[in-house]
């Protein structure tokens, strides 16, 4: 979806975190009252996308340079857990568009201009890797004939899609590349029918026959070693961290605002069953209690972790590297943040007792988002656990964990 000269020209730029929070609040109301049209459509309603853009927060990790917010992550993580609380297949999507933003921005100056010269909102879906043919290199850029790959997430609003796929040339042996392509040169197959996450409209695509410019390619190495080509451009160190140092924090707060959401909907239901009680009745009823104290500190302190981390990527100082072990602990607390998340809403959702079982009741959608928030790869405990162990003992952590695949 592009914007208008006219909405171009009036675009939000947001410049503040409070500001930004603030925006993504009042659209609350909003947003909840299209969770169920968003299951129905399985897909964002494009009535939410143009609000968000409205208020300007799909600026908030486009460089100034193009007429973005640059607010980073922090704010992304905040306001992406505000609009889960809503709902959160809005809050995925949302984390989804906007923190590709700041991938794109590692791009050579002319695949930026081609995004955000027109648009600094410009929404970008994505896929870390695709199966079928892989691209090949030709004179002047790749062509890409009949890749495939599934979980595109928010592609039905987006312009411009990244897309991972590995070349071999030559002698040089494979090596796996990052590509800039326009919406128009993939077809959508729409296939996204799931158990959570209904809203997302995280359908396949199929690259049938494109070719890609030298400008709008970049390699993975260069992006995990904090080398993107186009990280010069911009002031703030963040653009010029590694890859695998921060991605997918832009991801991970849909589970944290679906948790806040189930937290609020339980506490709302326990405290309506409680006060038709007599006092002796409400005693015995400490199991509920517990439930929500405890799902409550783990929410809490999911965020605080996360939350921190992003700061630190924001204000990282200029110069400043990070290691394998600092990387590894960064992908542990995202999983741990999220499962807990899960472990939070699940119990939520079992003490929601018979009722939580209908498809009319608020729980149920809770636990099925974030159970399938959760699924994403980048999130598995079994893999991050073990890859900071490594790390944490001196030996390798290992591949990276695919971040955008799920």
């Amino acid at each position: 979806m592009t914007a208008t000269k006219s909405e171009r020209s009036t675009a939000t730029i947001l410049a503040s975190r409070e500001q930004a929070l603030q925006a993504a609040r009042a659209l609350h109301a909003s947003l909840a009252s299209r969770t169920a049209h968003a299951e129905e459509l399985r897909s964002v309603p494009s009535e939410t996308i143009e609000e968000l853009r409205d208020v300007g927060l799909f600026g908030l990790m486009t460089p100034r340079r193009w007429g973005g917010s640059e607010l980073g992550y922090a704010a992304v993580l905040e306001v992406q857990a505000e609009l889960a609380s809503a709902c959160v297949s809005t809050g995925w999507v949302y984390g989804v568009l906007t923190g590709h933003s700041w991938l794109a921005a590692l791009f050579p100056e002319r695949a930026q201009a081609d995004v955000f010269q027109d648009d600094p909102q410009a929404l970008i879906a994505s896929l870390l890797r695709l199966s079928g043919e892989a691209p090949a290199k030709v004179d002047g850029g790749f062509r890409w004939q009949g890749g495939t790959g599934r979980f595109c997430s928010g592609i039905d609003h987006s312009a411009w899609v990244l897309l991972g796929g590995t070349v071999t040339d030559g002698d040089a042996g494979p090596e796996a590349w990052y590509f800039l392509i326009p919406r128009e040169d993939v077809e959508i197959v729409d296939d996204w029918h799931a158990v959570g996450l209904k809203g997302t409209g995280s359908k396949s695509i199929l690259v049938k026959d494109a070719f890609i410019p030298d400008y709008r390619a970049v390699k993975f190495a260069d992006l995990s070693a904090g080398r993107g080509p186009g990280a010069a451009l911009h002031h703030t160190w963040t653009y010029h961290l590694p890859y695998d140092s921060i991605w997918p924090l832009t991801l991970s707060g849909a589970a944290l605002g679906g948790a806040r959401g189930a937290l609020e909907a339980f506490t709302r239901a326990t405290a309506s069953r409680l006060a038709k009680l007599p006092p002796i009745a409400q005693a015995s009823n400490g199991t509920a209690l517990r439930r929500l104290a405890t799902a409550a500190a783990q929410i809490e302190a999911s965020f605080a972790l996360l939350l921190a981390d992003a700061t630190a990527a924001d204000t990282a100082p200029a110069g400043s590297t990070i290691g394998d072990l600092e990387k590894a602990r960064r992908q542990r607390n995202l999983a741990y943040a999220v499962q807990q998340c899960r472990l939070a809403v699940n119990d939520l959702y079992e003490g929601s007792g018979g009722s939580g079982v209908y498809l009319g009741g608020e729980m149920q959608r809770w636990w099925r988002d974030v159970n399938a928030a959760a699924q994403h790869i980048a999130f598995a405990w079994d893999l991050s656990s073990v890859g900071y162990g490594r790390a944490a003992v001196g030996l390798s952590s290992g591949p990276a964990v695919p971040a955008i695949k799920r």
